[in-house]
């Protein structure tokens, strides 16, 4: 049933990886020094952002999900202004703090909402043995409270090969999936991951690393290597090019929009797809949808996250202008709460009666799926004579009333089979029936869901009309 679908939505996805202060400086020219033809500029604000590995708990968290963050920083106000910043999102952490270790900073010099300048504040430093021990040991202890793993590589020490072997190895042994944005040019150091996902300039640094050229013969002794699912490759502007062991691509467009800044798209793409991938969806549709939350992410200021409603409105955007089966587009609203809702009948010859149903259910949710009897259905409930109007009318009609978002037939002489698909959080039925009677009655309330029974208009009945 679509709710063990979904049952591990509350657990945190793990993301392992290097984080760092994502600095925005906007200031104002002044006028031209004298000293070099450089303008010289008045500093007006300075907004902290959380970069890197948290960057990417961020967007899991903003768009609904639920993240638990573990790195390393050094013990300075950088590191505590870090903490804070996860902190007020509520994004659980495990920072491992040691003087010696360094607390990245990027810098961003912005004026007139572009960059002029970024400046880079950053050492590389080794996570220490003990530590790597420790993370591990937090690793196993707290497996069951996570749904998935994320390494977020870049390359600034935290992830060292004991680190990234081990840990893989923990979400492996017990059956969940690794997600990997990758920094190194050795990919043999992802094994097992379940999904790889480079841009096209790291996706080349395989082969390099490899000295192998890109063919599909040597894509296959990648995948030999890792033993991973897929490459997810991004591309930018060019789309994302899925690869498959066995030499199967396939490649997914880009839709065409005005980029402003592509500070953080990599983690949001990383974040948003594990988080689909992680909550059952599959992986294509899982690129589509992040890689159109990407290009609405590069079409906002600095480094940027997706709302929730904002996310809401992707996903619905989503359903109804592609290609989706129900149980996929259930899936999906579920993910972004939005209320569902049924009800179903025959609607053989439509009269207000019926639009008084499908008007007062819609007021009490978000979707209105219609579960309609075909032909054959009809004739068992109603007899050889009915219906009136064939199915593919009874449909063209339906489908002329906005209240409608699904219209799904159903053969059997009851729906029940299609409700307990679907699982809706209201089930609609007009007063001719006590709630107790309401096919499904019984399912819906004991998962949670409610039955809500609309009161009908009187002297309206198909069967009276006919």
């Amino acid at each position: 049933m679509l709710k063990n679908k979904l049952k591990d939505q509350n657990k945190d996805i793990l993301v392992l990886g290097d984080v760092f202060l994502d600095i925005f400086q906007t200031t104002d020219i002044l006028k031209i020094s004298p000293e070099r033809p450089v303008p010289v500029l008045e500093p007006l604000k300075s907004i902290n952002l959380l970069g890197g590995a948290a960057n990417v708990a961020n967007n899991i968290k903003s768009i609904g999900g639920s993240a638990f963050l573990i790195s390393k920083l050094s013990n300075d106000k950088i590191s505590r202004t870090i903490k804070k910043l996860l902190a007020d999102r509520k994004i659980g952490f495990k920072i491992l703090i040691d003087k010696s270790y360094s607390s990245p900073v990027k810098k961003r010099i912005v004026q007139n909402d572009h960059q002029f300048c970024r400046l880079d504040d950053e050492n590389y430093i080794k996570l220490k043995k003990k530590d790597e021990i420790d993370i591990i040991k937090f690793i196993k202890k707290n497996i069951r409270k996570f749904q998935s793993l994320i390494i977020s590589d870049y390359s600034k020490g935290f992830l060292t090969p004991f680190l990234i072997k081990n840990a893989i190895g923990i979400f492996k042994k017990n059956k969940k999936d690794i997600y990997t944005d990758p920094k190194n040019k050795n990919i043999e150091l992802y094994k097992y991951s379940n999904y790889i996902c480079p841009n096209l300039k790291e996706f080349y640094n395989f082969f390099d690393y490899q000295k192998l050229p890109v063919t599909k013969k040597s894509i296959s002794k990648l995948f030999n290597k890792t033993k991973a699912n897929a490459f997810v490759v991004t591309r930018g502007s060019k789309g994302i090019s899925v690869f498959f062991n066995k030499g199967k691509k396939i490649d997914i467009p880009q839709t065409d929009v005005n980029v402003y800044d592509v500070t953080g798209a990599g983690d949001t793409f990383i974040g948003i797809i594990s988080y689909l991938l992680s909550n059952n969806i599959d992986l294509i549709n899982s690129i589509k949808i992040s890689s159109y939350a990407c290009g609405k992410i590069v079409q906002k200021k600095h480094t940027a996250v997706l709302s929730f409603v904002e996310f809401k409105k992707i996903i619905e955007e989503f359903c109804e202008n592609n290609f989706v089966d129900l149980l996929l587009k259930i899936r999906l609203w579920k993910l972004v709460k939005l209320k569902i809702g049924v009800t179903n009948g025959c609607f053989d010859v439509l009269h207000s009666g019926h639009l008084h149903l499908l008007s007062e259910a819609k007021k009490n949710c978000d979707k209105l799926i219609v579960l309609l009897n075909s032909d054959k259905s009809i004739k068992m409930n109603k007899g050889k004579n009915r219906p009136i109007l064939k199915l593919n009318k009874r449909i063209q009609i339906l489908k002329m009333i906005k209240d409608i978002d699904v219209i799904e037939i159903f053969e059997e002489k009851t729906p029940e089979k299609k409700i307990s698909k679907i699982l809706p959080d209201i089930l609609f039925k007009g007063s001719d029936y006590k709630t107790a009677q309401v096919i499904g009655y019984k399912l819906i309330t004991n998962n949670g869901g409610k039955v809500k029974i609309i009161n009908k208009l009187k002297n309206f009945s198909s069967t009276k009309l006919v």
